[in-house]
């Protein structure tokens, strides 16, 4: 190195410690080494196919009292009318099945298909204790799978083209545990998540799933409040038509933590077809990673947001939010803090009352945002913290 290369280090130095101080250059916020900096590669559950039947039921009505194995219900309505029984290898076809008011009932390597009939679930479980849904597959149906008032597992199932009105829906007062799944052409959603009437017992654990092709938000808490706490996390959730996890209609004391997932594209044009028996057909609508909105009590952390078509994340008329160590790319803005939407106040289902409408207040800390037409918005109701 010559004399005059020497003498070049510490001018250089000078000079961009000047522009960091000057703002001309920004020096790099860290990231949190929990943010996943590459798309995690879930496992998806295998497909199967079920062969050597020894038993069919076609086009009748079926109790069951105990263990079953290897049987075919064809175009039947079935119950389970004991505790603890296992359905093992097992297909319901074009047949509603019902758990109602059981302890430890076991379906594994159950398939439920093509059950088009409206608002019913191919398997409607509730006011059941320790119901375990292992290795299933939930197929071409209105509704995959209905859980109410109860306490169960969903793990290792496939839910597939279940798009008339949600592939999994998880109603009042319900304790449920949904890790290591495969959703895949749900509509509007592949998750609905309700606590109406506040029951304290309620939480759900949604962790290391993989979400793809989503009519709207792929993972939706309406009315979700007075709960004990929840966790979304280390979730892969790819291609929504709207947001990939959204918290909504009065979601007050909602106490969800979201962390560390992974959310790509959302806001596309979903493509999929919809069916005459549809609530609802789909509609373009906001593109943002996350969403809260009308709720309290939520904490966005460590989750890598890439290629939102709208904002990262976008708060409306939500207190007690914390944003921390989120890295977000997308396409408007990174963190928008907004107050009430005027038609909240009018809307037919939940609306929002008058004295809980205004501003957000919103702590964000360490969050890392590329790409993004603008960092923050922060309209004049709205408190953003920044630490």
């Amino acid at each position: 190195m010559t004399r005059s290369q020497l003498l070049l280090i510490p001018v250089f130095s000078i000079l961009v410690l000047a522009l960091v101080v000057t703002g001309c250059m920004k020096a790099a916020a860290p990231v949190s080494p929990a943010v996943p900096a590459d798309k995690p590669e879930l496992g998806i559950p295998a497909k199967f196919t079920l062969d050597g039947t020894t038993e069919v039921f076609q086009n009748e009505k079926v109790n069951i009292e105990s263990d079953i194995a290897d049987t075919l219900f064809e175009n039947c309505e079935v119950w389970i009318t004991r505790g603890d029984v296992t359905v093992a290898r097992t297909e319901f076809r074009n047949s509603q099945v019902f758990v109602a008011e059981r302890q430890n009932i076991s379906l594994n390597k159950v398939i439920f298909r093509d059950l088009n009939q409206y608002e019913k679930p191919a398997l409607n479980i509730y006011s059941s204790k320790g119901v375990s849904v292992r290795n299933c597959q939930f197929l071409n149906s209105y509704i995959g799978l209905g859980i109410h008032s109860s306490h169960a597992e969903v793990v290792g199932s496939r839910f597939e083209k279940n798009n008339g009105h949600n592939a999994l829906v998880i109603g009042e007062g319900s304790s449920v545990a949904v890790r290591e799944n495969y959703f895949y052409a749900s509509f509007p959603h592949a998750i609905l998540i309700m606590n109406r009437e506040g029951y304290r017992e309620a939480w759900v654990e949604i962790s290391n799933n993989l979400i793809e092709q989503t009519g709207e938000d792929a993972i939706d808490f309406e009315d979700y409040r007075g709960a004990s706490p929840s966790v979304v996390s280390n979730n892969v959730i790819t291609d929504t038509g709207w947001s990939a996890i959204i918290v909504e209609y009065n979601s007050w004391e909602a106490d969800i933590a979201i962390e560390r997932n992974w959310i790509e594209n959302t806001g596309i044009a979903w493509e999929f077809p919809t069916h005459r028996l549809q609530p609802d057909s789909f509609q373009p609508g906001w593109g943002h990673g996350i969403m809260v909105e009308d709720s309290s009590l939520v904490s966005i952390s460590e989750n890598q947001i890439v290629s939102a078509a709208e904002n990262g994340i976008e708060i409306k008329n939500s207190r007690d939010i914390t944003i921390e160590s989120n890295r977000i790319s997308c396409s408007q803005t990174g963190i928008g803090v907004h107050k009430y939407e005027e038609h909240s106040l009018h809307r037919s289902h939940s609306p929002l009352n008058q004295e809980n409408a205004g501003g957000s207040q919103v702590s964000a800390v360490n969050n890392v945002i590329d790409r993004a037409s603008q960092d923050y918005d922060v309209d004049q109701m709205s408190e953003l913290v920044k630490q």
